[in-house]
């Protein structure tokens, strides 16, 4: 009795999901030499739906992919006569779910080269990479943009998503269509959404606060001096809702959720600058500084730490009395 594997055997062990096995028999089952093609690519059995019950059905795929393999054609001409690109063939079988059959040919969106250069290179980053894929063009069709929109960026990216990530970058991406972001690093989208969502919270809030209050209407009221230089510093008292807003934005942080805390005196916020450049945000509760943060929430330099606590200690209301 042989112990070698007959090519449906070989097929299924190339795929730990189930779902994907009558795709990987059927090809393997065409020709004798359609297992080598399967398993130089994989990506071969989710060129066509795991629900392709029908003998039609049947007869066309083979028609499609059975002719070339028969011939013996090179493995980018297999692929290409089910319009699935080369560079997919790097994908390996533990990445590959039948879902891929309604998406697979949307990948072809990217160029060769690109998917070339963004395939990762393990099974599980390739899984990563392929669901995050997936759930951003889905969530693009839902805001009714065109899923293409952004779609290099996510690809180079999409394998170092967190869950719920790839919904929130296609959401920023429909609703900010005049933002370039093909240059952005995966770390800058990330604070871009979080500054993005911070304002419409901020937007939010000021619906919430009641009749009158605006963009520019003045919520800090207290004694704090509005703007004063101080240690090489000018400190800029932010206190219309229109001014935390724009101090979040230029620093890419969240200072403009604090508006409901600025209102009702919980907290004053100043902008820290030199020469109109913003070096820092400070917020002061009481006669404290709690809390400091130069741009995108980095640590702040030494001397604008000094220069804050001296402020606060000697510009606090009363304190020259």
């Amino acid at each position: 009795m042989s112990d070698e594997l007959t090519p449906a055997m070989r097929a299924r062990a190339l795929f730990p999901n189930q779902g994907m096995h009558r795709n990987a028999e059927f090809i393997a089952n065409l020709h004798p030499l359609a297992i080598d093609y399967l398993e130089q690519a994989p990506v071969l059995a989710a060129s066509f739906g795991v629900k392709a019950n029908s003998r039609a059905d049947r007869l066309y795929i083979a028609s499609r992919i059975g002719g070339p393999i028969e011939r013996g054609e090179k493995l980018k001409m297999v692929m290409a006569s089910v319009g699935i690109s080369a560079p997919l063939r790097k994908l390996k079988g533990y990445a590959i779910q039948p879902y891929m059959s309604d998406f697979v040919r949307e990948l072809n969106d990217l160029s060769p080269s690109t998917l070339s250069q963004v395939i990762p290179e393990r099974p599980h980053a390739q899984r990563k990479w392929l669901g995050a894929l997936k759930t951003y063009r889905r969530r693009m069709r839902l805001n009714h943009s065109s899923p293409k929109a952004g779609f290099a960026w996510i690809a180079q990216h999409a394998h170092r998503c967190a869950e719920g990530e790839a919904s929130d970058f296609a959401d920023f991406v429909s609703r900010n269509k005049s933002v370039d972001i093909s240059r952005w690093s995966f770390e800058r989208m990330v604070n871009e959404v979080q500054l993005w969502h911070d304002r419409l919270a901020a937007d939010n809030s000021l619906g919430k606060l009641g009749i009158g209050i605006t963009p520019t209407t003045v919520i800090d009221l207290s004694d704090w001096p509005d703007h004063i230089e101080h240690g090489g510093f000018e400190f800029f008292k932010l206190s219309t809702p229109s001014m935390l807003m724009e101090e979040g934005r230029r620093m890419r942080h969240c200072v403009a959720t604090y508006i409901p805390r600025v209102m009702n005196g919980g907290c004053h916020i100043y902008s820290i600058r030199i020469d109109m450049r913003r070096m820092a945000t400070l917020e002061i509760v009481g006669q404290r500084a709690v809390q400091i943060k130069a741009f995108a929430n980095k640590w702040p330099a030494k001397g604008v730490i000094d220069a804050a606590d001296t402020f606060v200690r000697i510009h606090q209301p009363g304190a020259a009395a």
